[in-house]
């Protein structure tokens, strides 16, 4: 359960904190002092007094509704802060990122972005947050958090079955004997395939987010692709990934060779 705590003595702050939650899904619940935050978790503590921010830092992270200068390692808010504030405030918590300045006047329209990035497996959630960040600008939670999914399962897929050409058998004789992570780094360590990248190119324009990642490897036949909810495949653990994206973004391609996908969302 994500709650978001609140000691708040403006009505109108309280009033916009209260609609975004209500649509973001956050369980809003107002304390009176210190003493009123319970064992539960929470995102962050938002005041807007300033006296309190010692006492309620010592329960946890503090977010300090003011347009005075922001004080050291305390969240801030401007005092004419919208949802979109809101959703980066919880999106850079989360992900333990120092809050920046963001004004409503700078909103982007559209925006184009192309990364390569080495078969660094263990890290892919750190690469796709970099990537998303300006999601949470047209996204709601509910729908960011299934695209970064989406993406990191593609991503994983053009590393793991793509640059490092390990088949969906070979994972699986692999897994079920407990040896999947020696196969993986034997692959990292060999020149053969340690060498191979992966770009992907960001779009978003006229309400389309286009995301297209393309590795190195030969490619698979997509025409072949198993359907986990088969019975003969339902007890996998793995080759559930490309499902998993089909339900989150609005359409899914993929070119001859099959080594390069194209996931396509309208924005809302």
């Amino acid at each position: 359960m994500k709650r978001i705590l609140v000691n708040i003595e403006n009505k109108i702050y309280f009033e916009r904190l209260e609609s975004f939650c209500n649509e973001e899904k956050i369980v809003l619940k107002a304390i009176s002092s210190p003493e009123d935050v319970d064992s539960e978790p929470f995102i962050v503590i938002v005041t807007d007094k300033k006296d309190m921010i010692d006492a309620y830092s010592v329960k946890g992270r503090v977010c300090i509704i003011t347009n005075e200068k922001p004080l050291n390692h305390i969240y801030c808010l401007k005092e004419n802060f919208t949802n979109t504030h809101l959703r980066l405030l919880v999106d850079i918590i989360f992900h333990g990122i120092l809050l920046t300045n963001y004004y409503p006047s700078l909103m982007p329209y559209d925006f184009h972005k192309e990364y390569t990035i080495s078969n660094d497996f263990f890290n892919i959630d750190r690469i796709v947050y970099a990537m998303t960040a300006d999601f949470v600008l047209f996204f709601k939670f509910c729908e960011l958090e299934k695209l970064r999914v989406g993406i990191s399962e593609m991503i994983t897929n053009s590393i793991e079955h793509g640059n490092l050409g390990i088949t969906a058998e070979e994972k699986f004789k692999a897994t079920e004997a407990g040896t999947y992570y020696e196969l993986l780094n034997s692959r990292l360590s060999d020149p053969v395939y340690s060498k191979r990248t992966t770009h992907i190119n960001i779009d978003l324009k006229d309400k389309v987010l286009t995301v297209t990642i393309t590795d190195q490897g030969n490619g698979f036949d997509t025409s072949k692709l198993p359907d986990p909810t088969d019975e003969e495949h339902i007890l996998r653990l793995h080759g559930r990934g490309i499902f998993i994206t089909k339900m989150y973004f609005s359409k899914i391609e993929y070119n001859k060779k099959g080594n390069q996908v194209t996931l396509i969302k309208e924005v809302p």
